[in-house]
C-alpha cells in the first residue's frame, strides 16, 4: 500500500497531483469541439451570404433582368401606389424577433414598416449633414426618443407564450412621424427635398444607381440611403461635373437621374440589373439557366477555398482574443497577490501551526486561502474571463501563486554561526526586551519618538511612543503559541496607568478568539509587529480627527 502525500493541497504540483491524464484529455477535447463549432457556425453565415437560399431566391422572383426589364422595374416604383405595394423594414425579418415586440409588428404590418423606412429617409439625410464627426451624437439623440415607443406596447395583449406585450401598429406610425417631423425640422435645401420625396421614388432613384452601375449590382434598393448610396450618389456627380458634390439628391438630380435611365433603357444600352424585387412577365431561357448552373459548379472550388480560409482566421481570431484575455486578467490577479504579500506572509506565518504531537495543521491556512480567493481573486477572473476551463486554470495559478509568495519568509537573521540576538533584525530566537526594542525601531522609523521600557514600572507598557500630542503603549509579546487575553488587559491598564491614547498589543504569532473579544471591548489593537506602523498611525489619526484607512488583520 503506498503511503500518502504528507503535502496539503495547495503546496502541490496540480498539473501533476490534483488532476490525472483522462482529466486533461477530457478538458482538451472539449476545448476543440468549442473552437471547431465557433468555426463551423462563422463559417455557415459566411456561406449562407455567399450563396444565398432558395427561399430568398424565390421571393425575388428575378435574379437577373433584361435592359428593358430593369426600365420597366423603374417605371413600376414610381407608378406603383404606396396602397400596392409591399414594405419591409430596414433589417432581416428571417431572423428570430419573438421577444421584440415592435420588430415582430413591422415585419407583419407593410404600413408600419413604410414609415419607418419614411423616418430612415430623414435620418440618413441628417445624417449626412451631420457628418461622421456628428454620428454619434446623433445616434445617441435618436435612440433617447426611441423611449417613447414604449407606450405602444399593448401588455393586455400577448402573441407569445412568454406573455411579451403585443405592439399597436397605430401608435407606432403616430410616434414615428412626429419623430420624422422633428429631425426634418433640422434639414434645408437638398438634403429637406431628398428627404422629403415619397419613399416609392426614393427606392426608385436607388434603382437608377444601380442600373447605371454607380452602385454595387450586389447591393438592394431598400430606401436606406446608407454609405454606400451616398457615395454612389458622389460618384454620379461627379460624374456629370457638378460644382456641388453635396451626396444628395435634389429635385433636379432626381429628374436628371431619372432621364439619364430612361434614355439608355429603350435603346438596349448596357443597363446593369436594379436587383428590384417583383414580378415581371419575361420568360427565362433554359440555356441561359444552364450558364449560370455551370458558372456556379465552376467557382464552387474557389468558394469552397475562402470558406476554408474564412474558417481557419477566424478560429486563430478567437484563439488570439482568448490569449490576450487570459493574459490581461492573470496580470491583474499576479498585481493583486503581490500587492498583499506581507498581508499573506502574516497570514501563513500564523495560521500554520503544529499540534502537540507534531503535526502541521494546515486547515486554517487552506481556510485562509479560499477567503483570499473569494474575496479579492475570484471577482477579477469572473470579469475577465468567460471560458469555464481557462477560468479554472487562472484560479489554480492563482493558489500556486498564493502559495509561492506566502511562503517567503519574513526578514529572519539566517547566519549559519551562533546566533546573537540583534534588535534591528527579527529572529524568533531574539530576547525578549531585544523584541521590544525591534518594536520600538519598527515605530521610530515610522517617524515615533518610542523606547522599550525594561523593567521600568511602567505597569505592562514595553514600549512607549510620542508623536505630536500623541502618546500611545505597546505591549510586546514574543510568542511560538497564540496569544492570550492577559496580554490585552495588560495593555489597556497601561493605557490607562500612562494617560496614554490608544494601546497596541504586538506579535510574532496569532491572537485567541478571546484576546479577540477583550481587545474588541477596550479598544485595544491587535497586530503583527510589522503592522505597528499602520495601528499607530490609526490611533493618531482617531485622536485628531483625521480619516482612517485601516487594513489590520
Amino acid at each position: 500500500m503506498s503511503r500518502k502525500s504528507s503535502k496539503p493541497f495547495w503546496a502541490k504540483n496540480y498539473k501533476k497531483a490534483a488532476y490525472n491524464r483522462q482529466y486533461y484529455f477530457k478538458k482538451k477535447m472539449q476545448d476543440k469541439f468549442a473552437s471547431v463549432a465557433i468555426m463551423f457556425f462563422g463559417g455557415a453565415v459566411i456561406f449562407g451570404w455567399l450563396f444565398p437560399s432558395h427561399d430568398h431566391a424565390h421571393k425575388s422572383n428575378i435574379t437577373s433582368i433584361s435592359p428593358k426589364s430593369a426600365y420597366a422595374a423603374n417605371s413600376y416604383l414610381n407608378d406603383t401606389s404606396s396602397s400596392n405595394a409591399t414594405y419591409r423594414p430596414d433589417f432581416n425579418c428571417s431572423s428570430d424577433h419573438s421577444k421584440d415586440s415592435i420588430a415582430t409588428m413591422l415585419c407583419q404590418n407593410s404600413e408600419a414598416a413604410k414609415h419607418e423606412l419614411i423616418f430612415d429617409q430623414t435620418y440618413y439625410a441628417l445624417r449626412q449633414v451631420v457628418g461622421k464627426d456628428g454620428w454619434k451624437a446623433l445616434k445617441q439623440e435618436v435612440g433617447a426618443d426611441d423611449t417613447i415607443l414604449k407606450e405602444c406596447l399593448d401588455s393586455s395583449k400577448s402573441t407569445s407564450p412568454q406573455n411579451i406585450p403585443q405592439a399597436d401598429p397605430v401608435c407606432y406610425i403616430t410616434h414615428m412621424d412626429a419623430l420624422t417631423d422633428k429631425y426634418k425640422s433640422r434639414l434645408y435645401g437638398p438634403s429637406l427635398e431628398e428627404a422629403s420625396r415619397p419613399i416609392e421614388q426614393h427606392i426608385a432613384l436607388q434603382n437608377d444607381l444601380i442600373a447605371l452601375g454607380f452602385l454595387g449590382g450586389n447591393a438592394q434598393a431598400d430606401g436606406v440611403y446608407g454609405e454606400s448610396t451616398r457615395a454612389a450618389i458622389i460618384k454620379w456627380q461627379k460624374s456629370h461635373g457638378d460644382s456641388d458634390v453635396t451626396g444628395f439628391i435634389s429635385d433636379d438630380d432626381a429628374d436628371k437621374l431619372s432621364q439619364e435611365v430612361e434614355k439608355i433603357a429603350p435603346s438596349g444600352g448596357n443597363l446593369q440589373s436594379s436587383g428590384v424585387a417583383f414580378s415581371a412577365p419575361e420568360p427565362a431561357s433554359n440555356s441561359s439557366t444552364h450558364n449560370d448552373d455551370s458558372q456556379s459548379g465552376s467557382n464552387f472550388p474557389y468558394y469552397l477555398a475562402l470558406f476554408a480560409a474564412i474558417c481557419a482566421a477566424l478560429y486563430v481570431f478567437v484563439k488570439s482574443m482568448q490569449k490576450k484575455a487570459y493574459q490581461a486578467t492573470w496580470d491583474s490577479v499576479s498585481k493583486e497577490i503581490f500587492s498583499q504579500k506581507l498581508n499573506l506572509q502574516i497570514a501563513r506565518t500564523q495560521k500554520l501551526t503544529t499540534d502537540q504531537y507534531g503535526t502541521l495543521q494546515t486547515a486554517a491556512w487552506v481556510r485562509e486561502i479560499n477567503y483570499f480567493m473569494e474575496t479579492r481573486i475570484e471577482g477579477i477572473i469572473i470579469s475577465g474571463i468567460n471560458n469555464p476551463t481557462l477560468r479554472q486554470k487562472l484560479r489554480l495559478n492563482a493558489i500556486n501563486l498564493i502559495t509561492e509568495v506566502a511562503s517567503d519568509p519574513l526578514p529572519v537573521n539566517t547566519g549559519s554561526t551562533a546566533y546573537v540576538s540583534n534588535p534591528s533584525v527579527f529572529d524568533t530566537r531574539m530576547s525578549p526586551f531585544d523584541y521590544e526594542q525591534h518594536c520600538a525601531l519598527i515605530l521610530s522609523n515610522a517617524g515615533w519618538d518610542a523606547h522599550a521600557t525594561q523593567k521600568s514600572g511602567d505597569q505592562g507598557a514595553d514600549v512607549i511612543a510620542r508623536k505630536g500630542n500623541v502618546r500611545i503603549v505597546v505591549q510586546c509579546k514574543l510568542y511560538s503559541g497564540t496569544v492570550g487575553n492577559d496580554a490585552v488587559q495588560q495593555a489597556f491598564a497601561a493605557q490607562n496607568f500612562q494617560g496614554a491614547n490608544g494601546a497596541i498589543v504586538a506579535t510574532n504569532s496569532t491572537f485567541s478568539q478571546s484576546a479577540r473579544q477583550v481587545a474588541a471591548t477596550t479598544g485595544v489593537i491587535l497586530v503583527h509587529h510589522t503592522q505597528l506602523p499602520t495601528a499607530a498611525e490609526e490611533i493618531y489619526n482617531r485622536t485628531n480627527d483625521q480619516p482612517i484607512l485601516s487594513t489590520l488583520l
